[in-house]
């Protein structure tokens, strides 16, 4: 009898286990539409008030869809952890995600200004390294050989699109370490996301993150720039495409894989991020697409699959 059941619930398992998976790699897809978005945005609007437009359409979408969770609640037995209390520690962690968030992306922008694209994408995708180690200082989490062998593997390939332009100068310095600390930050708001994932819901934990960020950015872009809101069509289109669908649907997912596994697993899947981006650059800008883009891409595939199968991918406890 139990031999006739076992085959029924095989699938189920299979289920269990591919689809946040899936959910992930559908996360990297969409935020790889975040760059193309944001370029075109910023034909009418400075970098603050793009980010700004970004953040706070989001937290309306966030909030309007838990108003209709109380307006229509679920099951008991489907409703998330998110009844729990609220504790210093969680104040403390729904603070830093969007402040690690936000000093990431700052971060970024000014290294832009003071080296080279390449330097800045390279150093940048070091935050599988910080997740990692992050993740073992921090919560005690294990990592297998495997893991460790995939991650590498990944990040080289990810990164090798960059060593033909990669280069060493002093005067590069400061822009380069702040590129390397950008990776550091985002990291850690990775780190606070993850344990955020253990007690509250999605929509949650990116409602007050997106506001958070929303607030931050309204008051950099009321002292830098001219104006908060788009004048066009085309841009309007663009924000609230980055507002919806990439921060609403791409960070929903990504947030959702949280729940099923490590925040260093959820990182060395995004390496495929740059690659996807570089891809749609070539459609939509006809931007030059190498055949060290394509190997790259493969390259990260497999480094995904042996992370993937190691000790470490999944989320812990």
């Amino acid at each position: 009898m139990n031999q006739l059941i076992k085959p029924k619930s095989f699938p189920l398992a299979i289920k269990a286990s591919f689809m946040p998976l899936l959910a992930l790699l559908m996360a990297t897809f969409i935020l790889s539409f975040a760059a193309i978005l944001t370029k075109l945005a910023e034909f009418d609007l400075g970098p603050g008030a793009t980010i700004f437009n970004r953040y706070w359409i989001a937290a309306v979408a966030f909030s309007l869809w838990e108003s209709q969770k109380l307006v229509f609640p679920g099951k008991p037995e489907q409703e998330c952890k998110s009844s729990g209390h609220l504790t210093i520690n969680d104040v403390i962690l729904f603070g830093i995600e969007p402040l690690m968030t936000f000093i990431c992306i700052s971060l970024w922008a000014i290294s832009l200004t003071q080296t080279s694209v390449a330097n800045a994408n390279l150093l940048h995708n070091m935050t599988p390294i910080f997740s990692t180690l992050g993740a073992w200082l921090l919560l005690k989490q294990q990592f297998d050989k495997r893991f460790l062998v995939g991650l590498g593997i990944a990040l080289f390939a990810s990164s090798c699109i960059e060593f033909e332009d990669w280069f060493i100068a002093p005067s590069h310095f400061t822009g380069d370490m702040l590129a390397l600390l950008s990776s550091v930050f985002y990291a850690g708001a990775f780190l606070a996301r993850e344990s955020l994932c253990n007690k509250y819901s999605v929509s949650t934990i990116l409602l007050w993150s997106c506001f958070l960020r929303a607030i931050l950015a309204l008051g950099f872009t009321l002292i830098m720039e001219d104006h908060l809101f788009p004048l066009t069509q085309s841009a309007w289109l663009s924000v609230l495409g980055l507002g919806i669908v990439v921060q609403g649907f791409g960070h929903g997912l990504l947030t959702y894989s949280f729940k099923h596994f490590s925040s260093s697993f959820v990182s060395v899947c995004l390496l495929l991020d740059p690659l996807i981006t570089a891809l749609f650059a070539w459609i939509i800008f006809a931007e030059k697409l190498t055949p060290l883009n394509m190997v790259s891409f493969l390259g990260v595939i497999a480094g995904i699959y042996l992370a993937r199968l190691g000790k470490g991918s999944q989320k812990a406890g």
